[in-house]
């Protein structure tokens, strides 16, 4: 019960602050989903309660499943094209349509053996495409925020509990090769999705998948790092300095962003004059 109460607690406060965010900042919003909170919490029970091993050995078909998080954007995003008229029918189908292309992914994904080299490799060929994908979607224009229930509040807590209880508590059933796929599941940006696309159908949620498609190059990060730090640290130490790592390496990636944007209106500028 007490480690219920943890995750339910952690997951509340990060899917409010998410959701918090890509209202206001859509870009940054997804660069925060590329943290890895979900994976976190499902790498450190996997290895708390099976072992660091089998956590570790599961690693390089987690990277490759990340492909399949990034297909479940895509499939989303595709689903969220139908019933844009009708909030639940809309959010409904984009969710049909993301769990759909999740799990087509990560059973084409499980039938090849992967190591490491082969892992990282799947996921490069994967976020390549993802990123030409969503080229074309344009920035999010301002809109009117709507304040969030009470029902609303339970509603992320439960979706999000749930997801990591079902899925750390089949970590033996499914073995450390389906552990490792859906330990990429995305646990939180995936309320965040529902919250956005129930409420502002099709305006926010694009531009949050967006640049969710290279922030998500944050849990490779993580990921090769509790690979080298669980051995030498122990799960403890080995997560928290993991999540230090992906921290820095995000603010880096922000800040290059930054600058490319700065660089851009410079030269809009330039050519304007």
């Amino acid at each position: 019960m007490k480690l219920i109460a943890i995750k339910t607690l952690v997951s509340i406060f990060v899917v409010i602050g998410i959701v918090f965010i890509s209202e206001r900042r859509p870009k940054i919003g997804g660069l925060l989903a590329g943290l890895p909170l979900g994976v976190g919490i499902l790498m450190f029970f996997y290895a708390f309660e099976q072992s660091a091993a089998f956590a570790i050995t599961g690693i390089p078909y987690a990277i490759a499943g990340l492909t399949s998080t990034l297909a479940f954007g895509i499939g989303f995003y595709l689903g969220g094209k139908l019933f844009l008229q009708n909030n639940t029918l809309h959010t409904a189908t984009s969710m049909f349509f993301g769990i759909l292309a999740f799990f087509i992914s990560g059973f084409l994904i499980s039938l090849v053996k992967i190591n490491l080299t082969i892992g990282i490799s799947i996921f490069l060929v994967g976020m390549i495409l993802s990123l030409l994908f969503f080229t074309a979607v344009p920035e999010s224009k301002k809109i009117k925020f709507q304040k969030y229930t009470f029902s609303v509040l339970v509603f992320r807590a439960l979706f999000v509990t749930a997801v990591v209880l079902v899925i750390t508590g089949a970590a033996k059933i499914i073995g450390s090769k389906w552990a490792g796929i859906m330990a990429s599941f995305p646990t939180m940006l995936c309320p965040v999705l529902i919250i956005l696309a129930y409420n502002y159908k099709d305006k926010l949620y694009p531009n949050v998948l967006k640049h969710f498609s290279y922030s998500i190059t944050t849990l490779v990060v993580y990921y090769l790092s509790i690979l080298m730090l669980y051995p030498q640290f122990g799960i403890y130490s080995g997560t928290f300095f993991a999540y230090l790592i992906c921290f820095m390496y995000l603010y880096a990636l922000s800040t290059i962003g930054k600058i490319k944007e700065v660089k851009t209106k410079n030269s809009q500028q330039n050519i304007a004059h």
